[in-house]
């Protein structure tokens, strides 16, 4: 049987009983996304197929990973609550589930968002700084406005309202 592009870079199977995934990755756009909001490579792997899964065990999830890098991918993802772990007899292997998406990726999104907004602040606060450093260091006059003054001049931009994102 041919393995496809697709399998070999998701790890999944299309006859193996689990549904494919929504596309391809096939360049550094398609990078794992999770990345963006903190996760490891081999956490962002792992959490997609702990998603497209009722609930795994280590073994299951190692597809074209290592097994050792499973492990810790999972023990990562249960230590930042991406992940449960459970086992059907006390004697039995231990199983993943994946935590909802919307609960735990809400909280890391938002951190990431709310240092963007920082960042954003910063880089227009430099940049306020730079101007007036050129304009000091060229001996013209400097003229200081604020408030709505300086937005009628169009000196300080508008802030847009935030909308659902």
């Amino acid at each position: 049987m041919t393995v496809t592009d697709a399998e070999t870079a998701t790890g999944h199977r299309a006859d193996a009983g689990h549904p494919p995934p929504p596309g391809p990755r096939q360049g550094p756009a398609d990078d794992p996304l999770l990345t963006l909001l903190g996760l490891g490579a081999d956490e962002d792997a792992v959490y997609h197929l702990l998603v497209d899964r009722a609930d795994g065990e280590p073994a299951d999830l190692a597809g074209r990973l290592d097994p050792e890098r499973v492990q810790r991918a999972l023990d990562a993802l249960v230590e930042r609550g991406l992940a449960s772990v459970h086992r059907e007899r006390a004697d039995g292997p231990p199983r993943y589930r994946a935590a909802s998406p919307l609960l735990a990726l809400g909280p890391l999104l938002e951190a990431r968002r709310a240092a963007l907004h920082r960042a954003e602040f910063l880089v227009t606060d430099l940049a306020e700084r730079h101007r007036m450093t050129q304009v000091r260091g060229s001996g013209a006059p400097v003229e200081v406005l604020s408030g709505s003054t300086a937005r009628r001049r169009g000196r300080v931009p508008r802030r847009r309202p935030r909308g659902p994102t």
